[in-house]
């Protein structure tokens, strides 16, 4: 027996379960508190819902599970050990006591455990947005800190759940870059209160006092798949706390609600069920969804009622497993169906429900009609978003890149060489400077043609680049003409040496297409942190320049060290 509560006194709500416990002793009762009582597919006035499930060959039992907020973890071990005794188990349903328990730490338990079994439920809250009062119960107890759990078996149950979302994305996507738990502080290294007032005009205030947060909530997607998360409060800090989890790093989109997308969705859901042959269904649809439709509330509902006998509540936050990779996820904004049956489906199904959407006509046809052109014109400004990405992208290769070798350009290898020389000085550690100049090159340029010569600065630099890429922070850039230079952080000198006779080495070997083989001087700078003192820096230069001159004074295709 469930009962949905949707007042703030709990008394008459535990009257009924008294009452029910007395005509019916072996009835197991879980009571909630409800943002709306769901029966037949509608909003009732509010009140205390009754509802009863009767199975035939099926058990359905109900756990208990108190001090729940920070032993989620312990709870998780001990759920997961009692699911792993139940025979023919096909589906868990969740009830929390509002939003405050740490069920992400629940859930990854969770998860692990018995991966072909459905898990759905839903968090209790009352029916203001701003007051967030919740509640679990039975015929005795009003219980703020535990959570039930109901297990549904029988080798001929079958259960079939799916969520609905129809919310779409709005604006361009915007990366976590703070978290903590369910505290959203920083998008894009902003505070995070600031996607609203900058994007949507609406003030920190209207925000706290559960306007935007809910009527825009923010939207991931993995998969394909859409998982919306509502703002409950604003921190002082800017920090928006939501209902779940989001972890740092995930890409968000601020969301508005798509009524013909809604519609469309509800009714493919409605085909399937049909398919399936539901006897029960229960619902969990977030207070969000009534909020965003009014005195319409009933229409996305109330078809599930022609398929078999329904009832539900609206929730403060939504759970569904994710049967293709088993992980059990909180969500928000959904519309979430639980239909179940004993035996074969039938073979006739006859008429498919369908919505009514006549109401959607006149000014909610119109919102439909915005609705699209806000996607459109999102969808276009993404597609401009992603090309300006590119071509700054483009930019920026272009502003730090030698054309022809691909490598650093003089600008960017000297920022890069001073930036680590800074740091050479700071942790007190040796850097290398490695300058060096393909040797006879204007023969190479008269002899065989420009051509030829800039197939051999592109070889060079491609081997320039090799020698350095197994080095931390290592870089390699064209200084100028036949000139490059390489920067080693972090490096001894003898190692230095090494690689600077490694790579002649290479160079003298390979075989150049067109030029046959060429050579290089190289000139080699340990650079201790006394010396990489920015006072010093002109004299560093010039020590590495006079050793390659030393290099090519002395014969060619050799490595001499400042």
């Amino acid at each position: 027996m469930h009962i949905f509560c949707g007042l703030k006194d709990v008394s008459p709500a535990i009257d009924v379960a008294r009452t029910v416990r007395s005509q019916m002793p072996d009835a197991q009762v879980v009571g909630t508190m409800s943002a709306g009582e769901i029966c037949e597919g509608r909003l009732t006035p509010k009140g205390v819902l009754v509802s009863a499930i009767m199975t035939e060959s099926s058990s359905i039992h109900v756990l208990r599970y108190d001090e729940v907020k920070d032993n989620e973890t312990n709870i998780g071990d001990a759920l997961c050990s009692e699911l792993l005794q139940i025979a023919d188990l096909k589906a868990v349903e969740l009830l929390f006591p509002g939003t405050a328990v740490n069920s992400f730490a629940l859930y990854e338990h969770l998860s692990q455990c018995r991966p072909d079994v459905q898990v759905f439920g839903g968090y209790s809250g009352g029916h203001e947005l701003n007051s967030p009062q919740y509640f679990l119960f039975d015929t005795q107890d009003v219980m703020r800190n535990s959570m039930y759990v109901v297990t549904y078996a029988g080798a001929d149950l079958h259960v079939n759940m799916d969520k609905l979302v129809g919310w779409d994305p709005l604006g361009l996507p915007l990366t976590v870059t703070k978290a903590e738990g369910n505290r959203l502080i920083e998008l894009n290294e902003r505070p995070a209160s600031e996607a609203y007032e900058s994007f949507l005009q609406i003030d920190r205030t209207q925000i706290d006092n559960a306007l935007a947060g809910y009527e825009f909530p923010l939207m991931t997607t993995h998969e394909g798949d859409k998982n919306l998360r509502s703002t409950i409060h604003i921190d002082e800090d800017g920090a928006l706390v939501l209902h779940g989890h989001v972890p740092e790093e995930t890409q968000v989109y601020l969301s508005y609600g798509n009524p013909s997308l809604i519609v469309e969705l509800v009714n493919k859901r409605l085909e399937a069920l049909s398919s399936f042959g539901p006897q029960v269904i229960l619902m969990f649809s977030c207070i969000v969804r009534k909020q965003f439709w009014g005195d319409l509330v009933d229409m996305e509902m109330s078809p599930f009622a022609e398929l078999a006998s329904t009832a539900g509540f609206h929730t403060w936050g939504e759970v569904m497993r994710d049967m293709r990779s088993g992980g059990v996820v909180e969500h928000n904004v959904t519309l979430l169906s639980v239909a179940m049956r004993e035996g074969d489906a039938p073979t006739s199904t006859g008429n498919v429900p369908h919505v009514d959407n006549t109401l959607l006509r006149g000014q909610a046809s119109l919102l439909s009609r915005l609705a699209s052109l806000v996607n459109t014109t999102m969808r276009e400004l993404q597609e401009a978003h992603n090309d300006l990405m590119v071509l700054n992208q483009r930019l920026t290769v272009m502003a730090e890149r030698d054309v022809l070798t691909g490598l650093y350009n003089r600008g960017k290898i000297e920022q890069l060489i001073h930036d680590a020389l800074d740091k050479t000085a700071q942790l007190g550690n040796t850097s290398v400077l490695i300058m060096t100049d393909i040797d006879h090159f204007k023969h190479v340029n008269d002899t065989f043609g420009h051509s030829v010569g800039d197939s051999v600065l592109r070889d060079v630099a491609f081997l320039l680049k090799a020698a350095v890429a197994n080095y931390m922070d290592g870089a390699a850039g064209r200084w100028g003409g036949e000139e490059f230079f390489l920067l080693l952080p972090h490096t001894e000198p003898q190692d230095a040496v090494q690689v600077a006779e490694t790579l002649r080495k290479k160079v003298e070997q390979h075989d150049f297409i067109g030029a046959g083989h060429v050579t290089i001087s190289l000139g080699v700078l340990p650079v201790s942190a006394a010396e990489a003192n920015a006072d010093n820096r002109t004299s560093l230069f010039t020590s590495v320049d006079d050793a390659l001159y030393r290099a090519k004074n002395e014969g060619r295709n050799r490595v001499v060290v400042a």
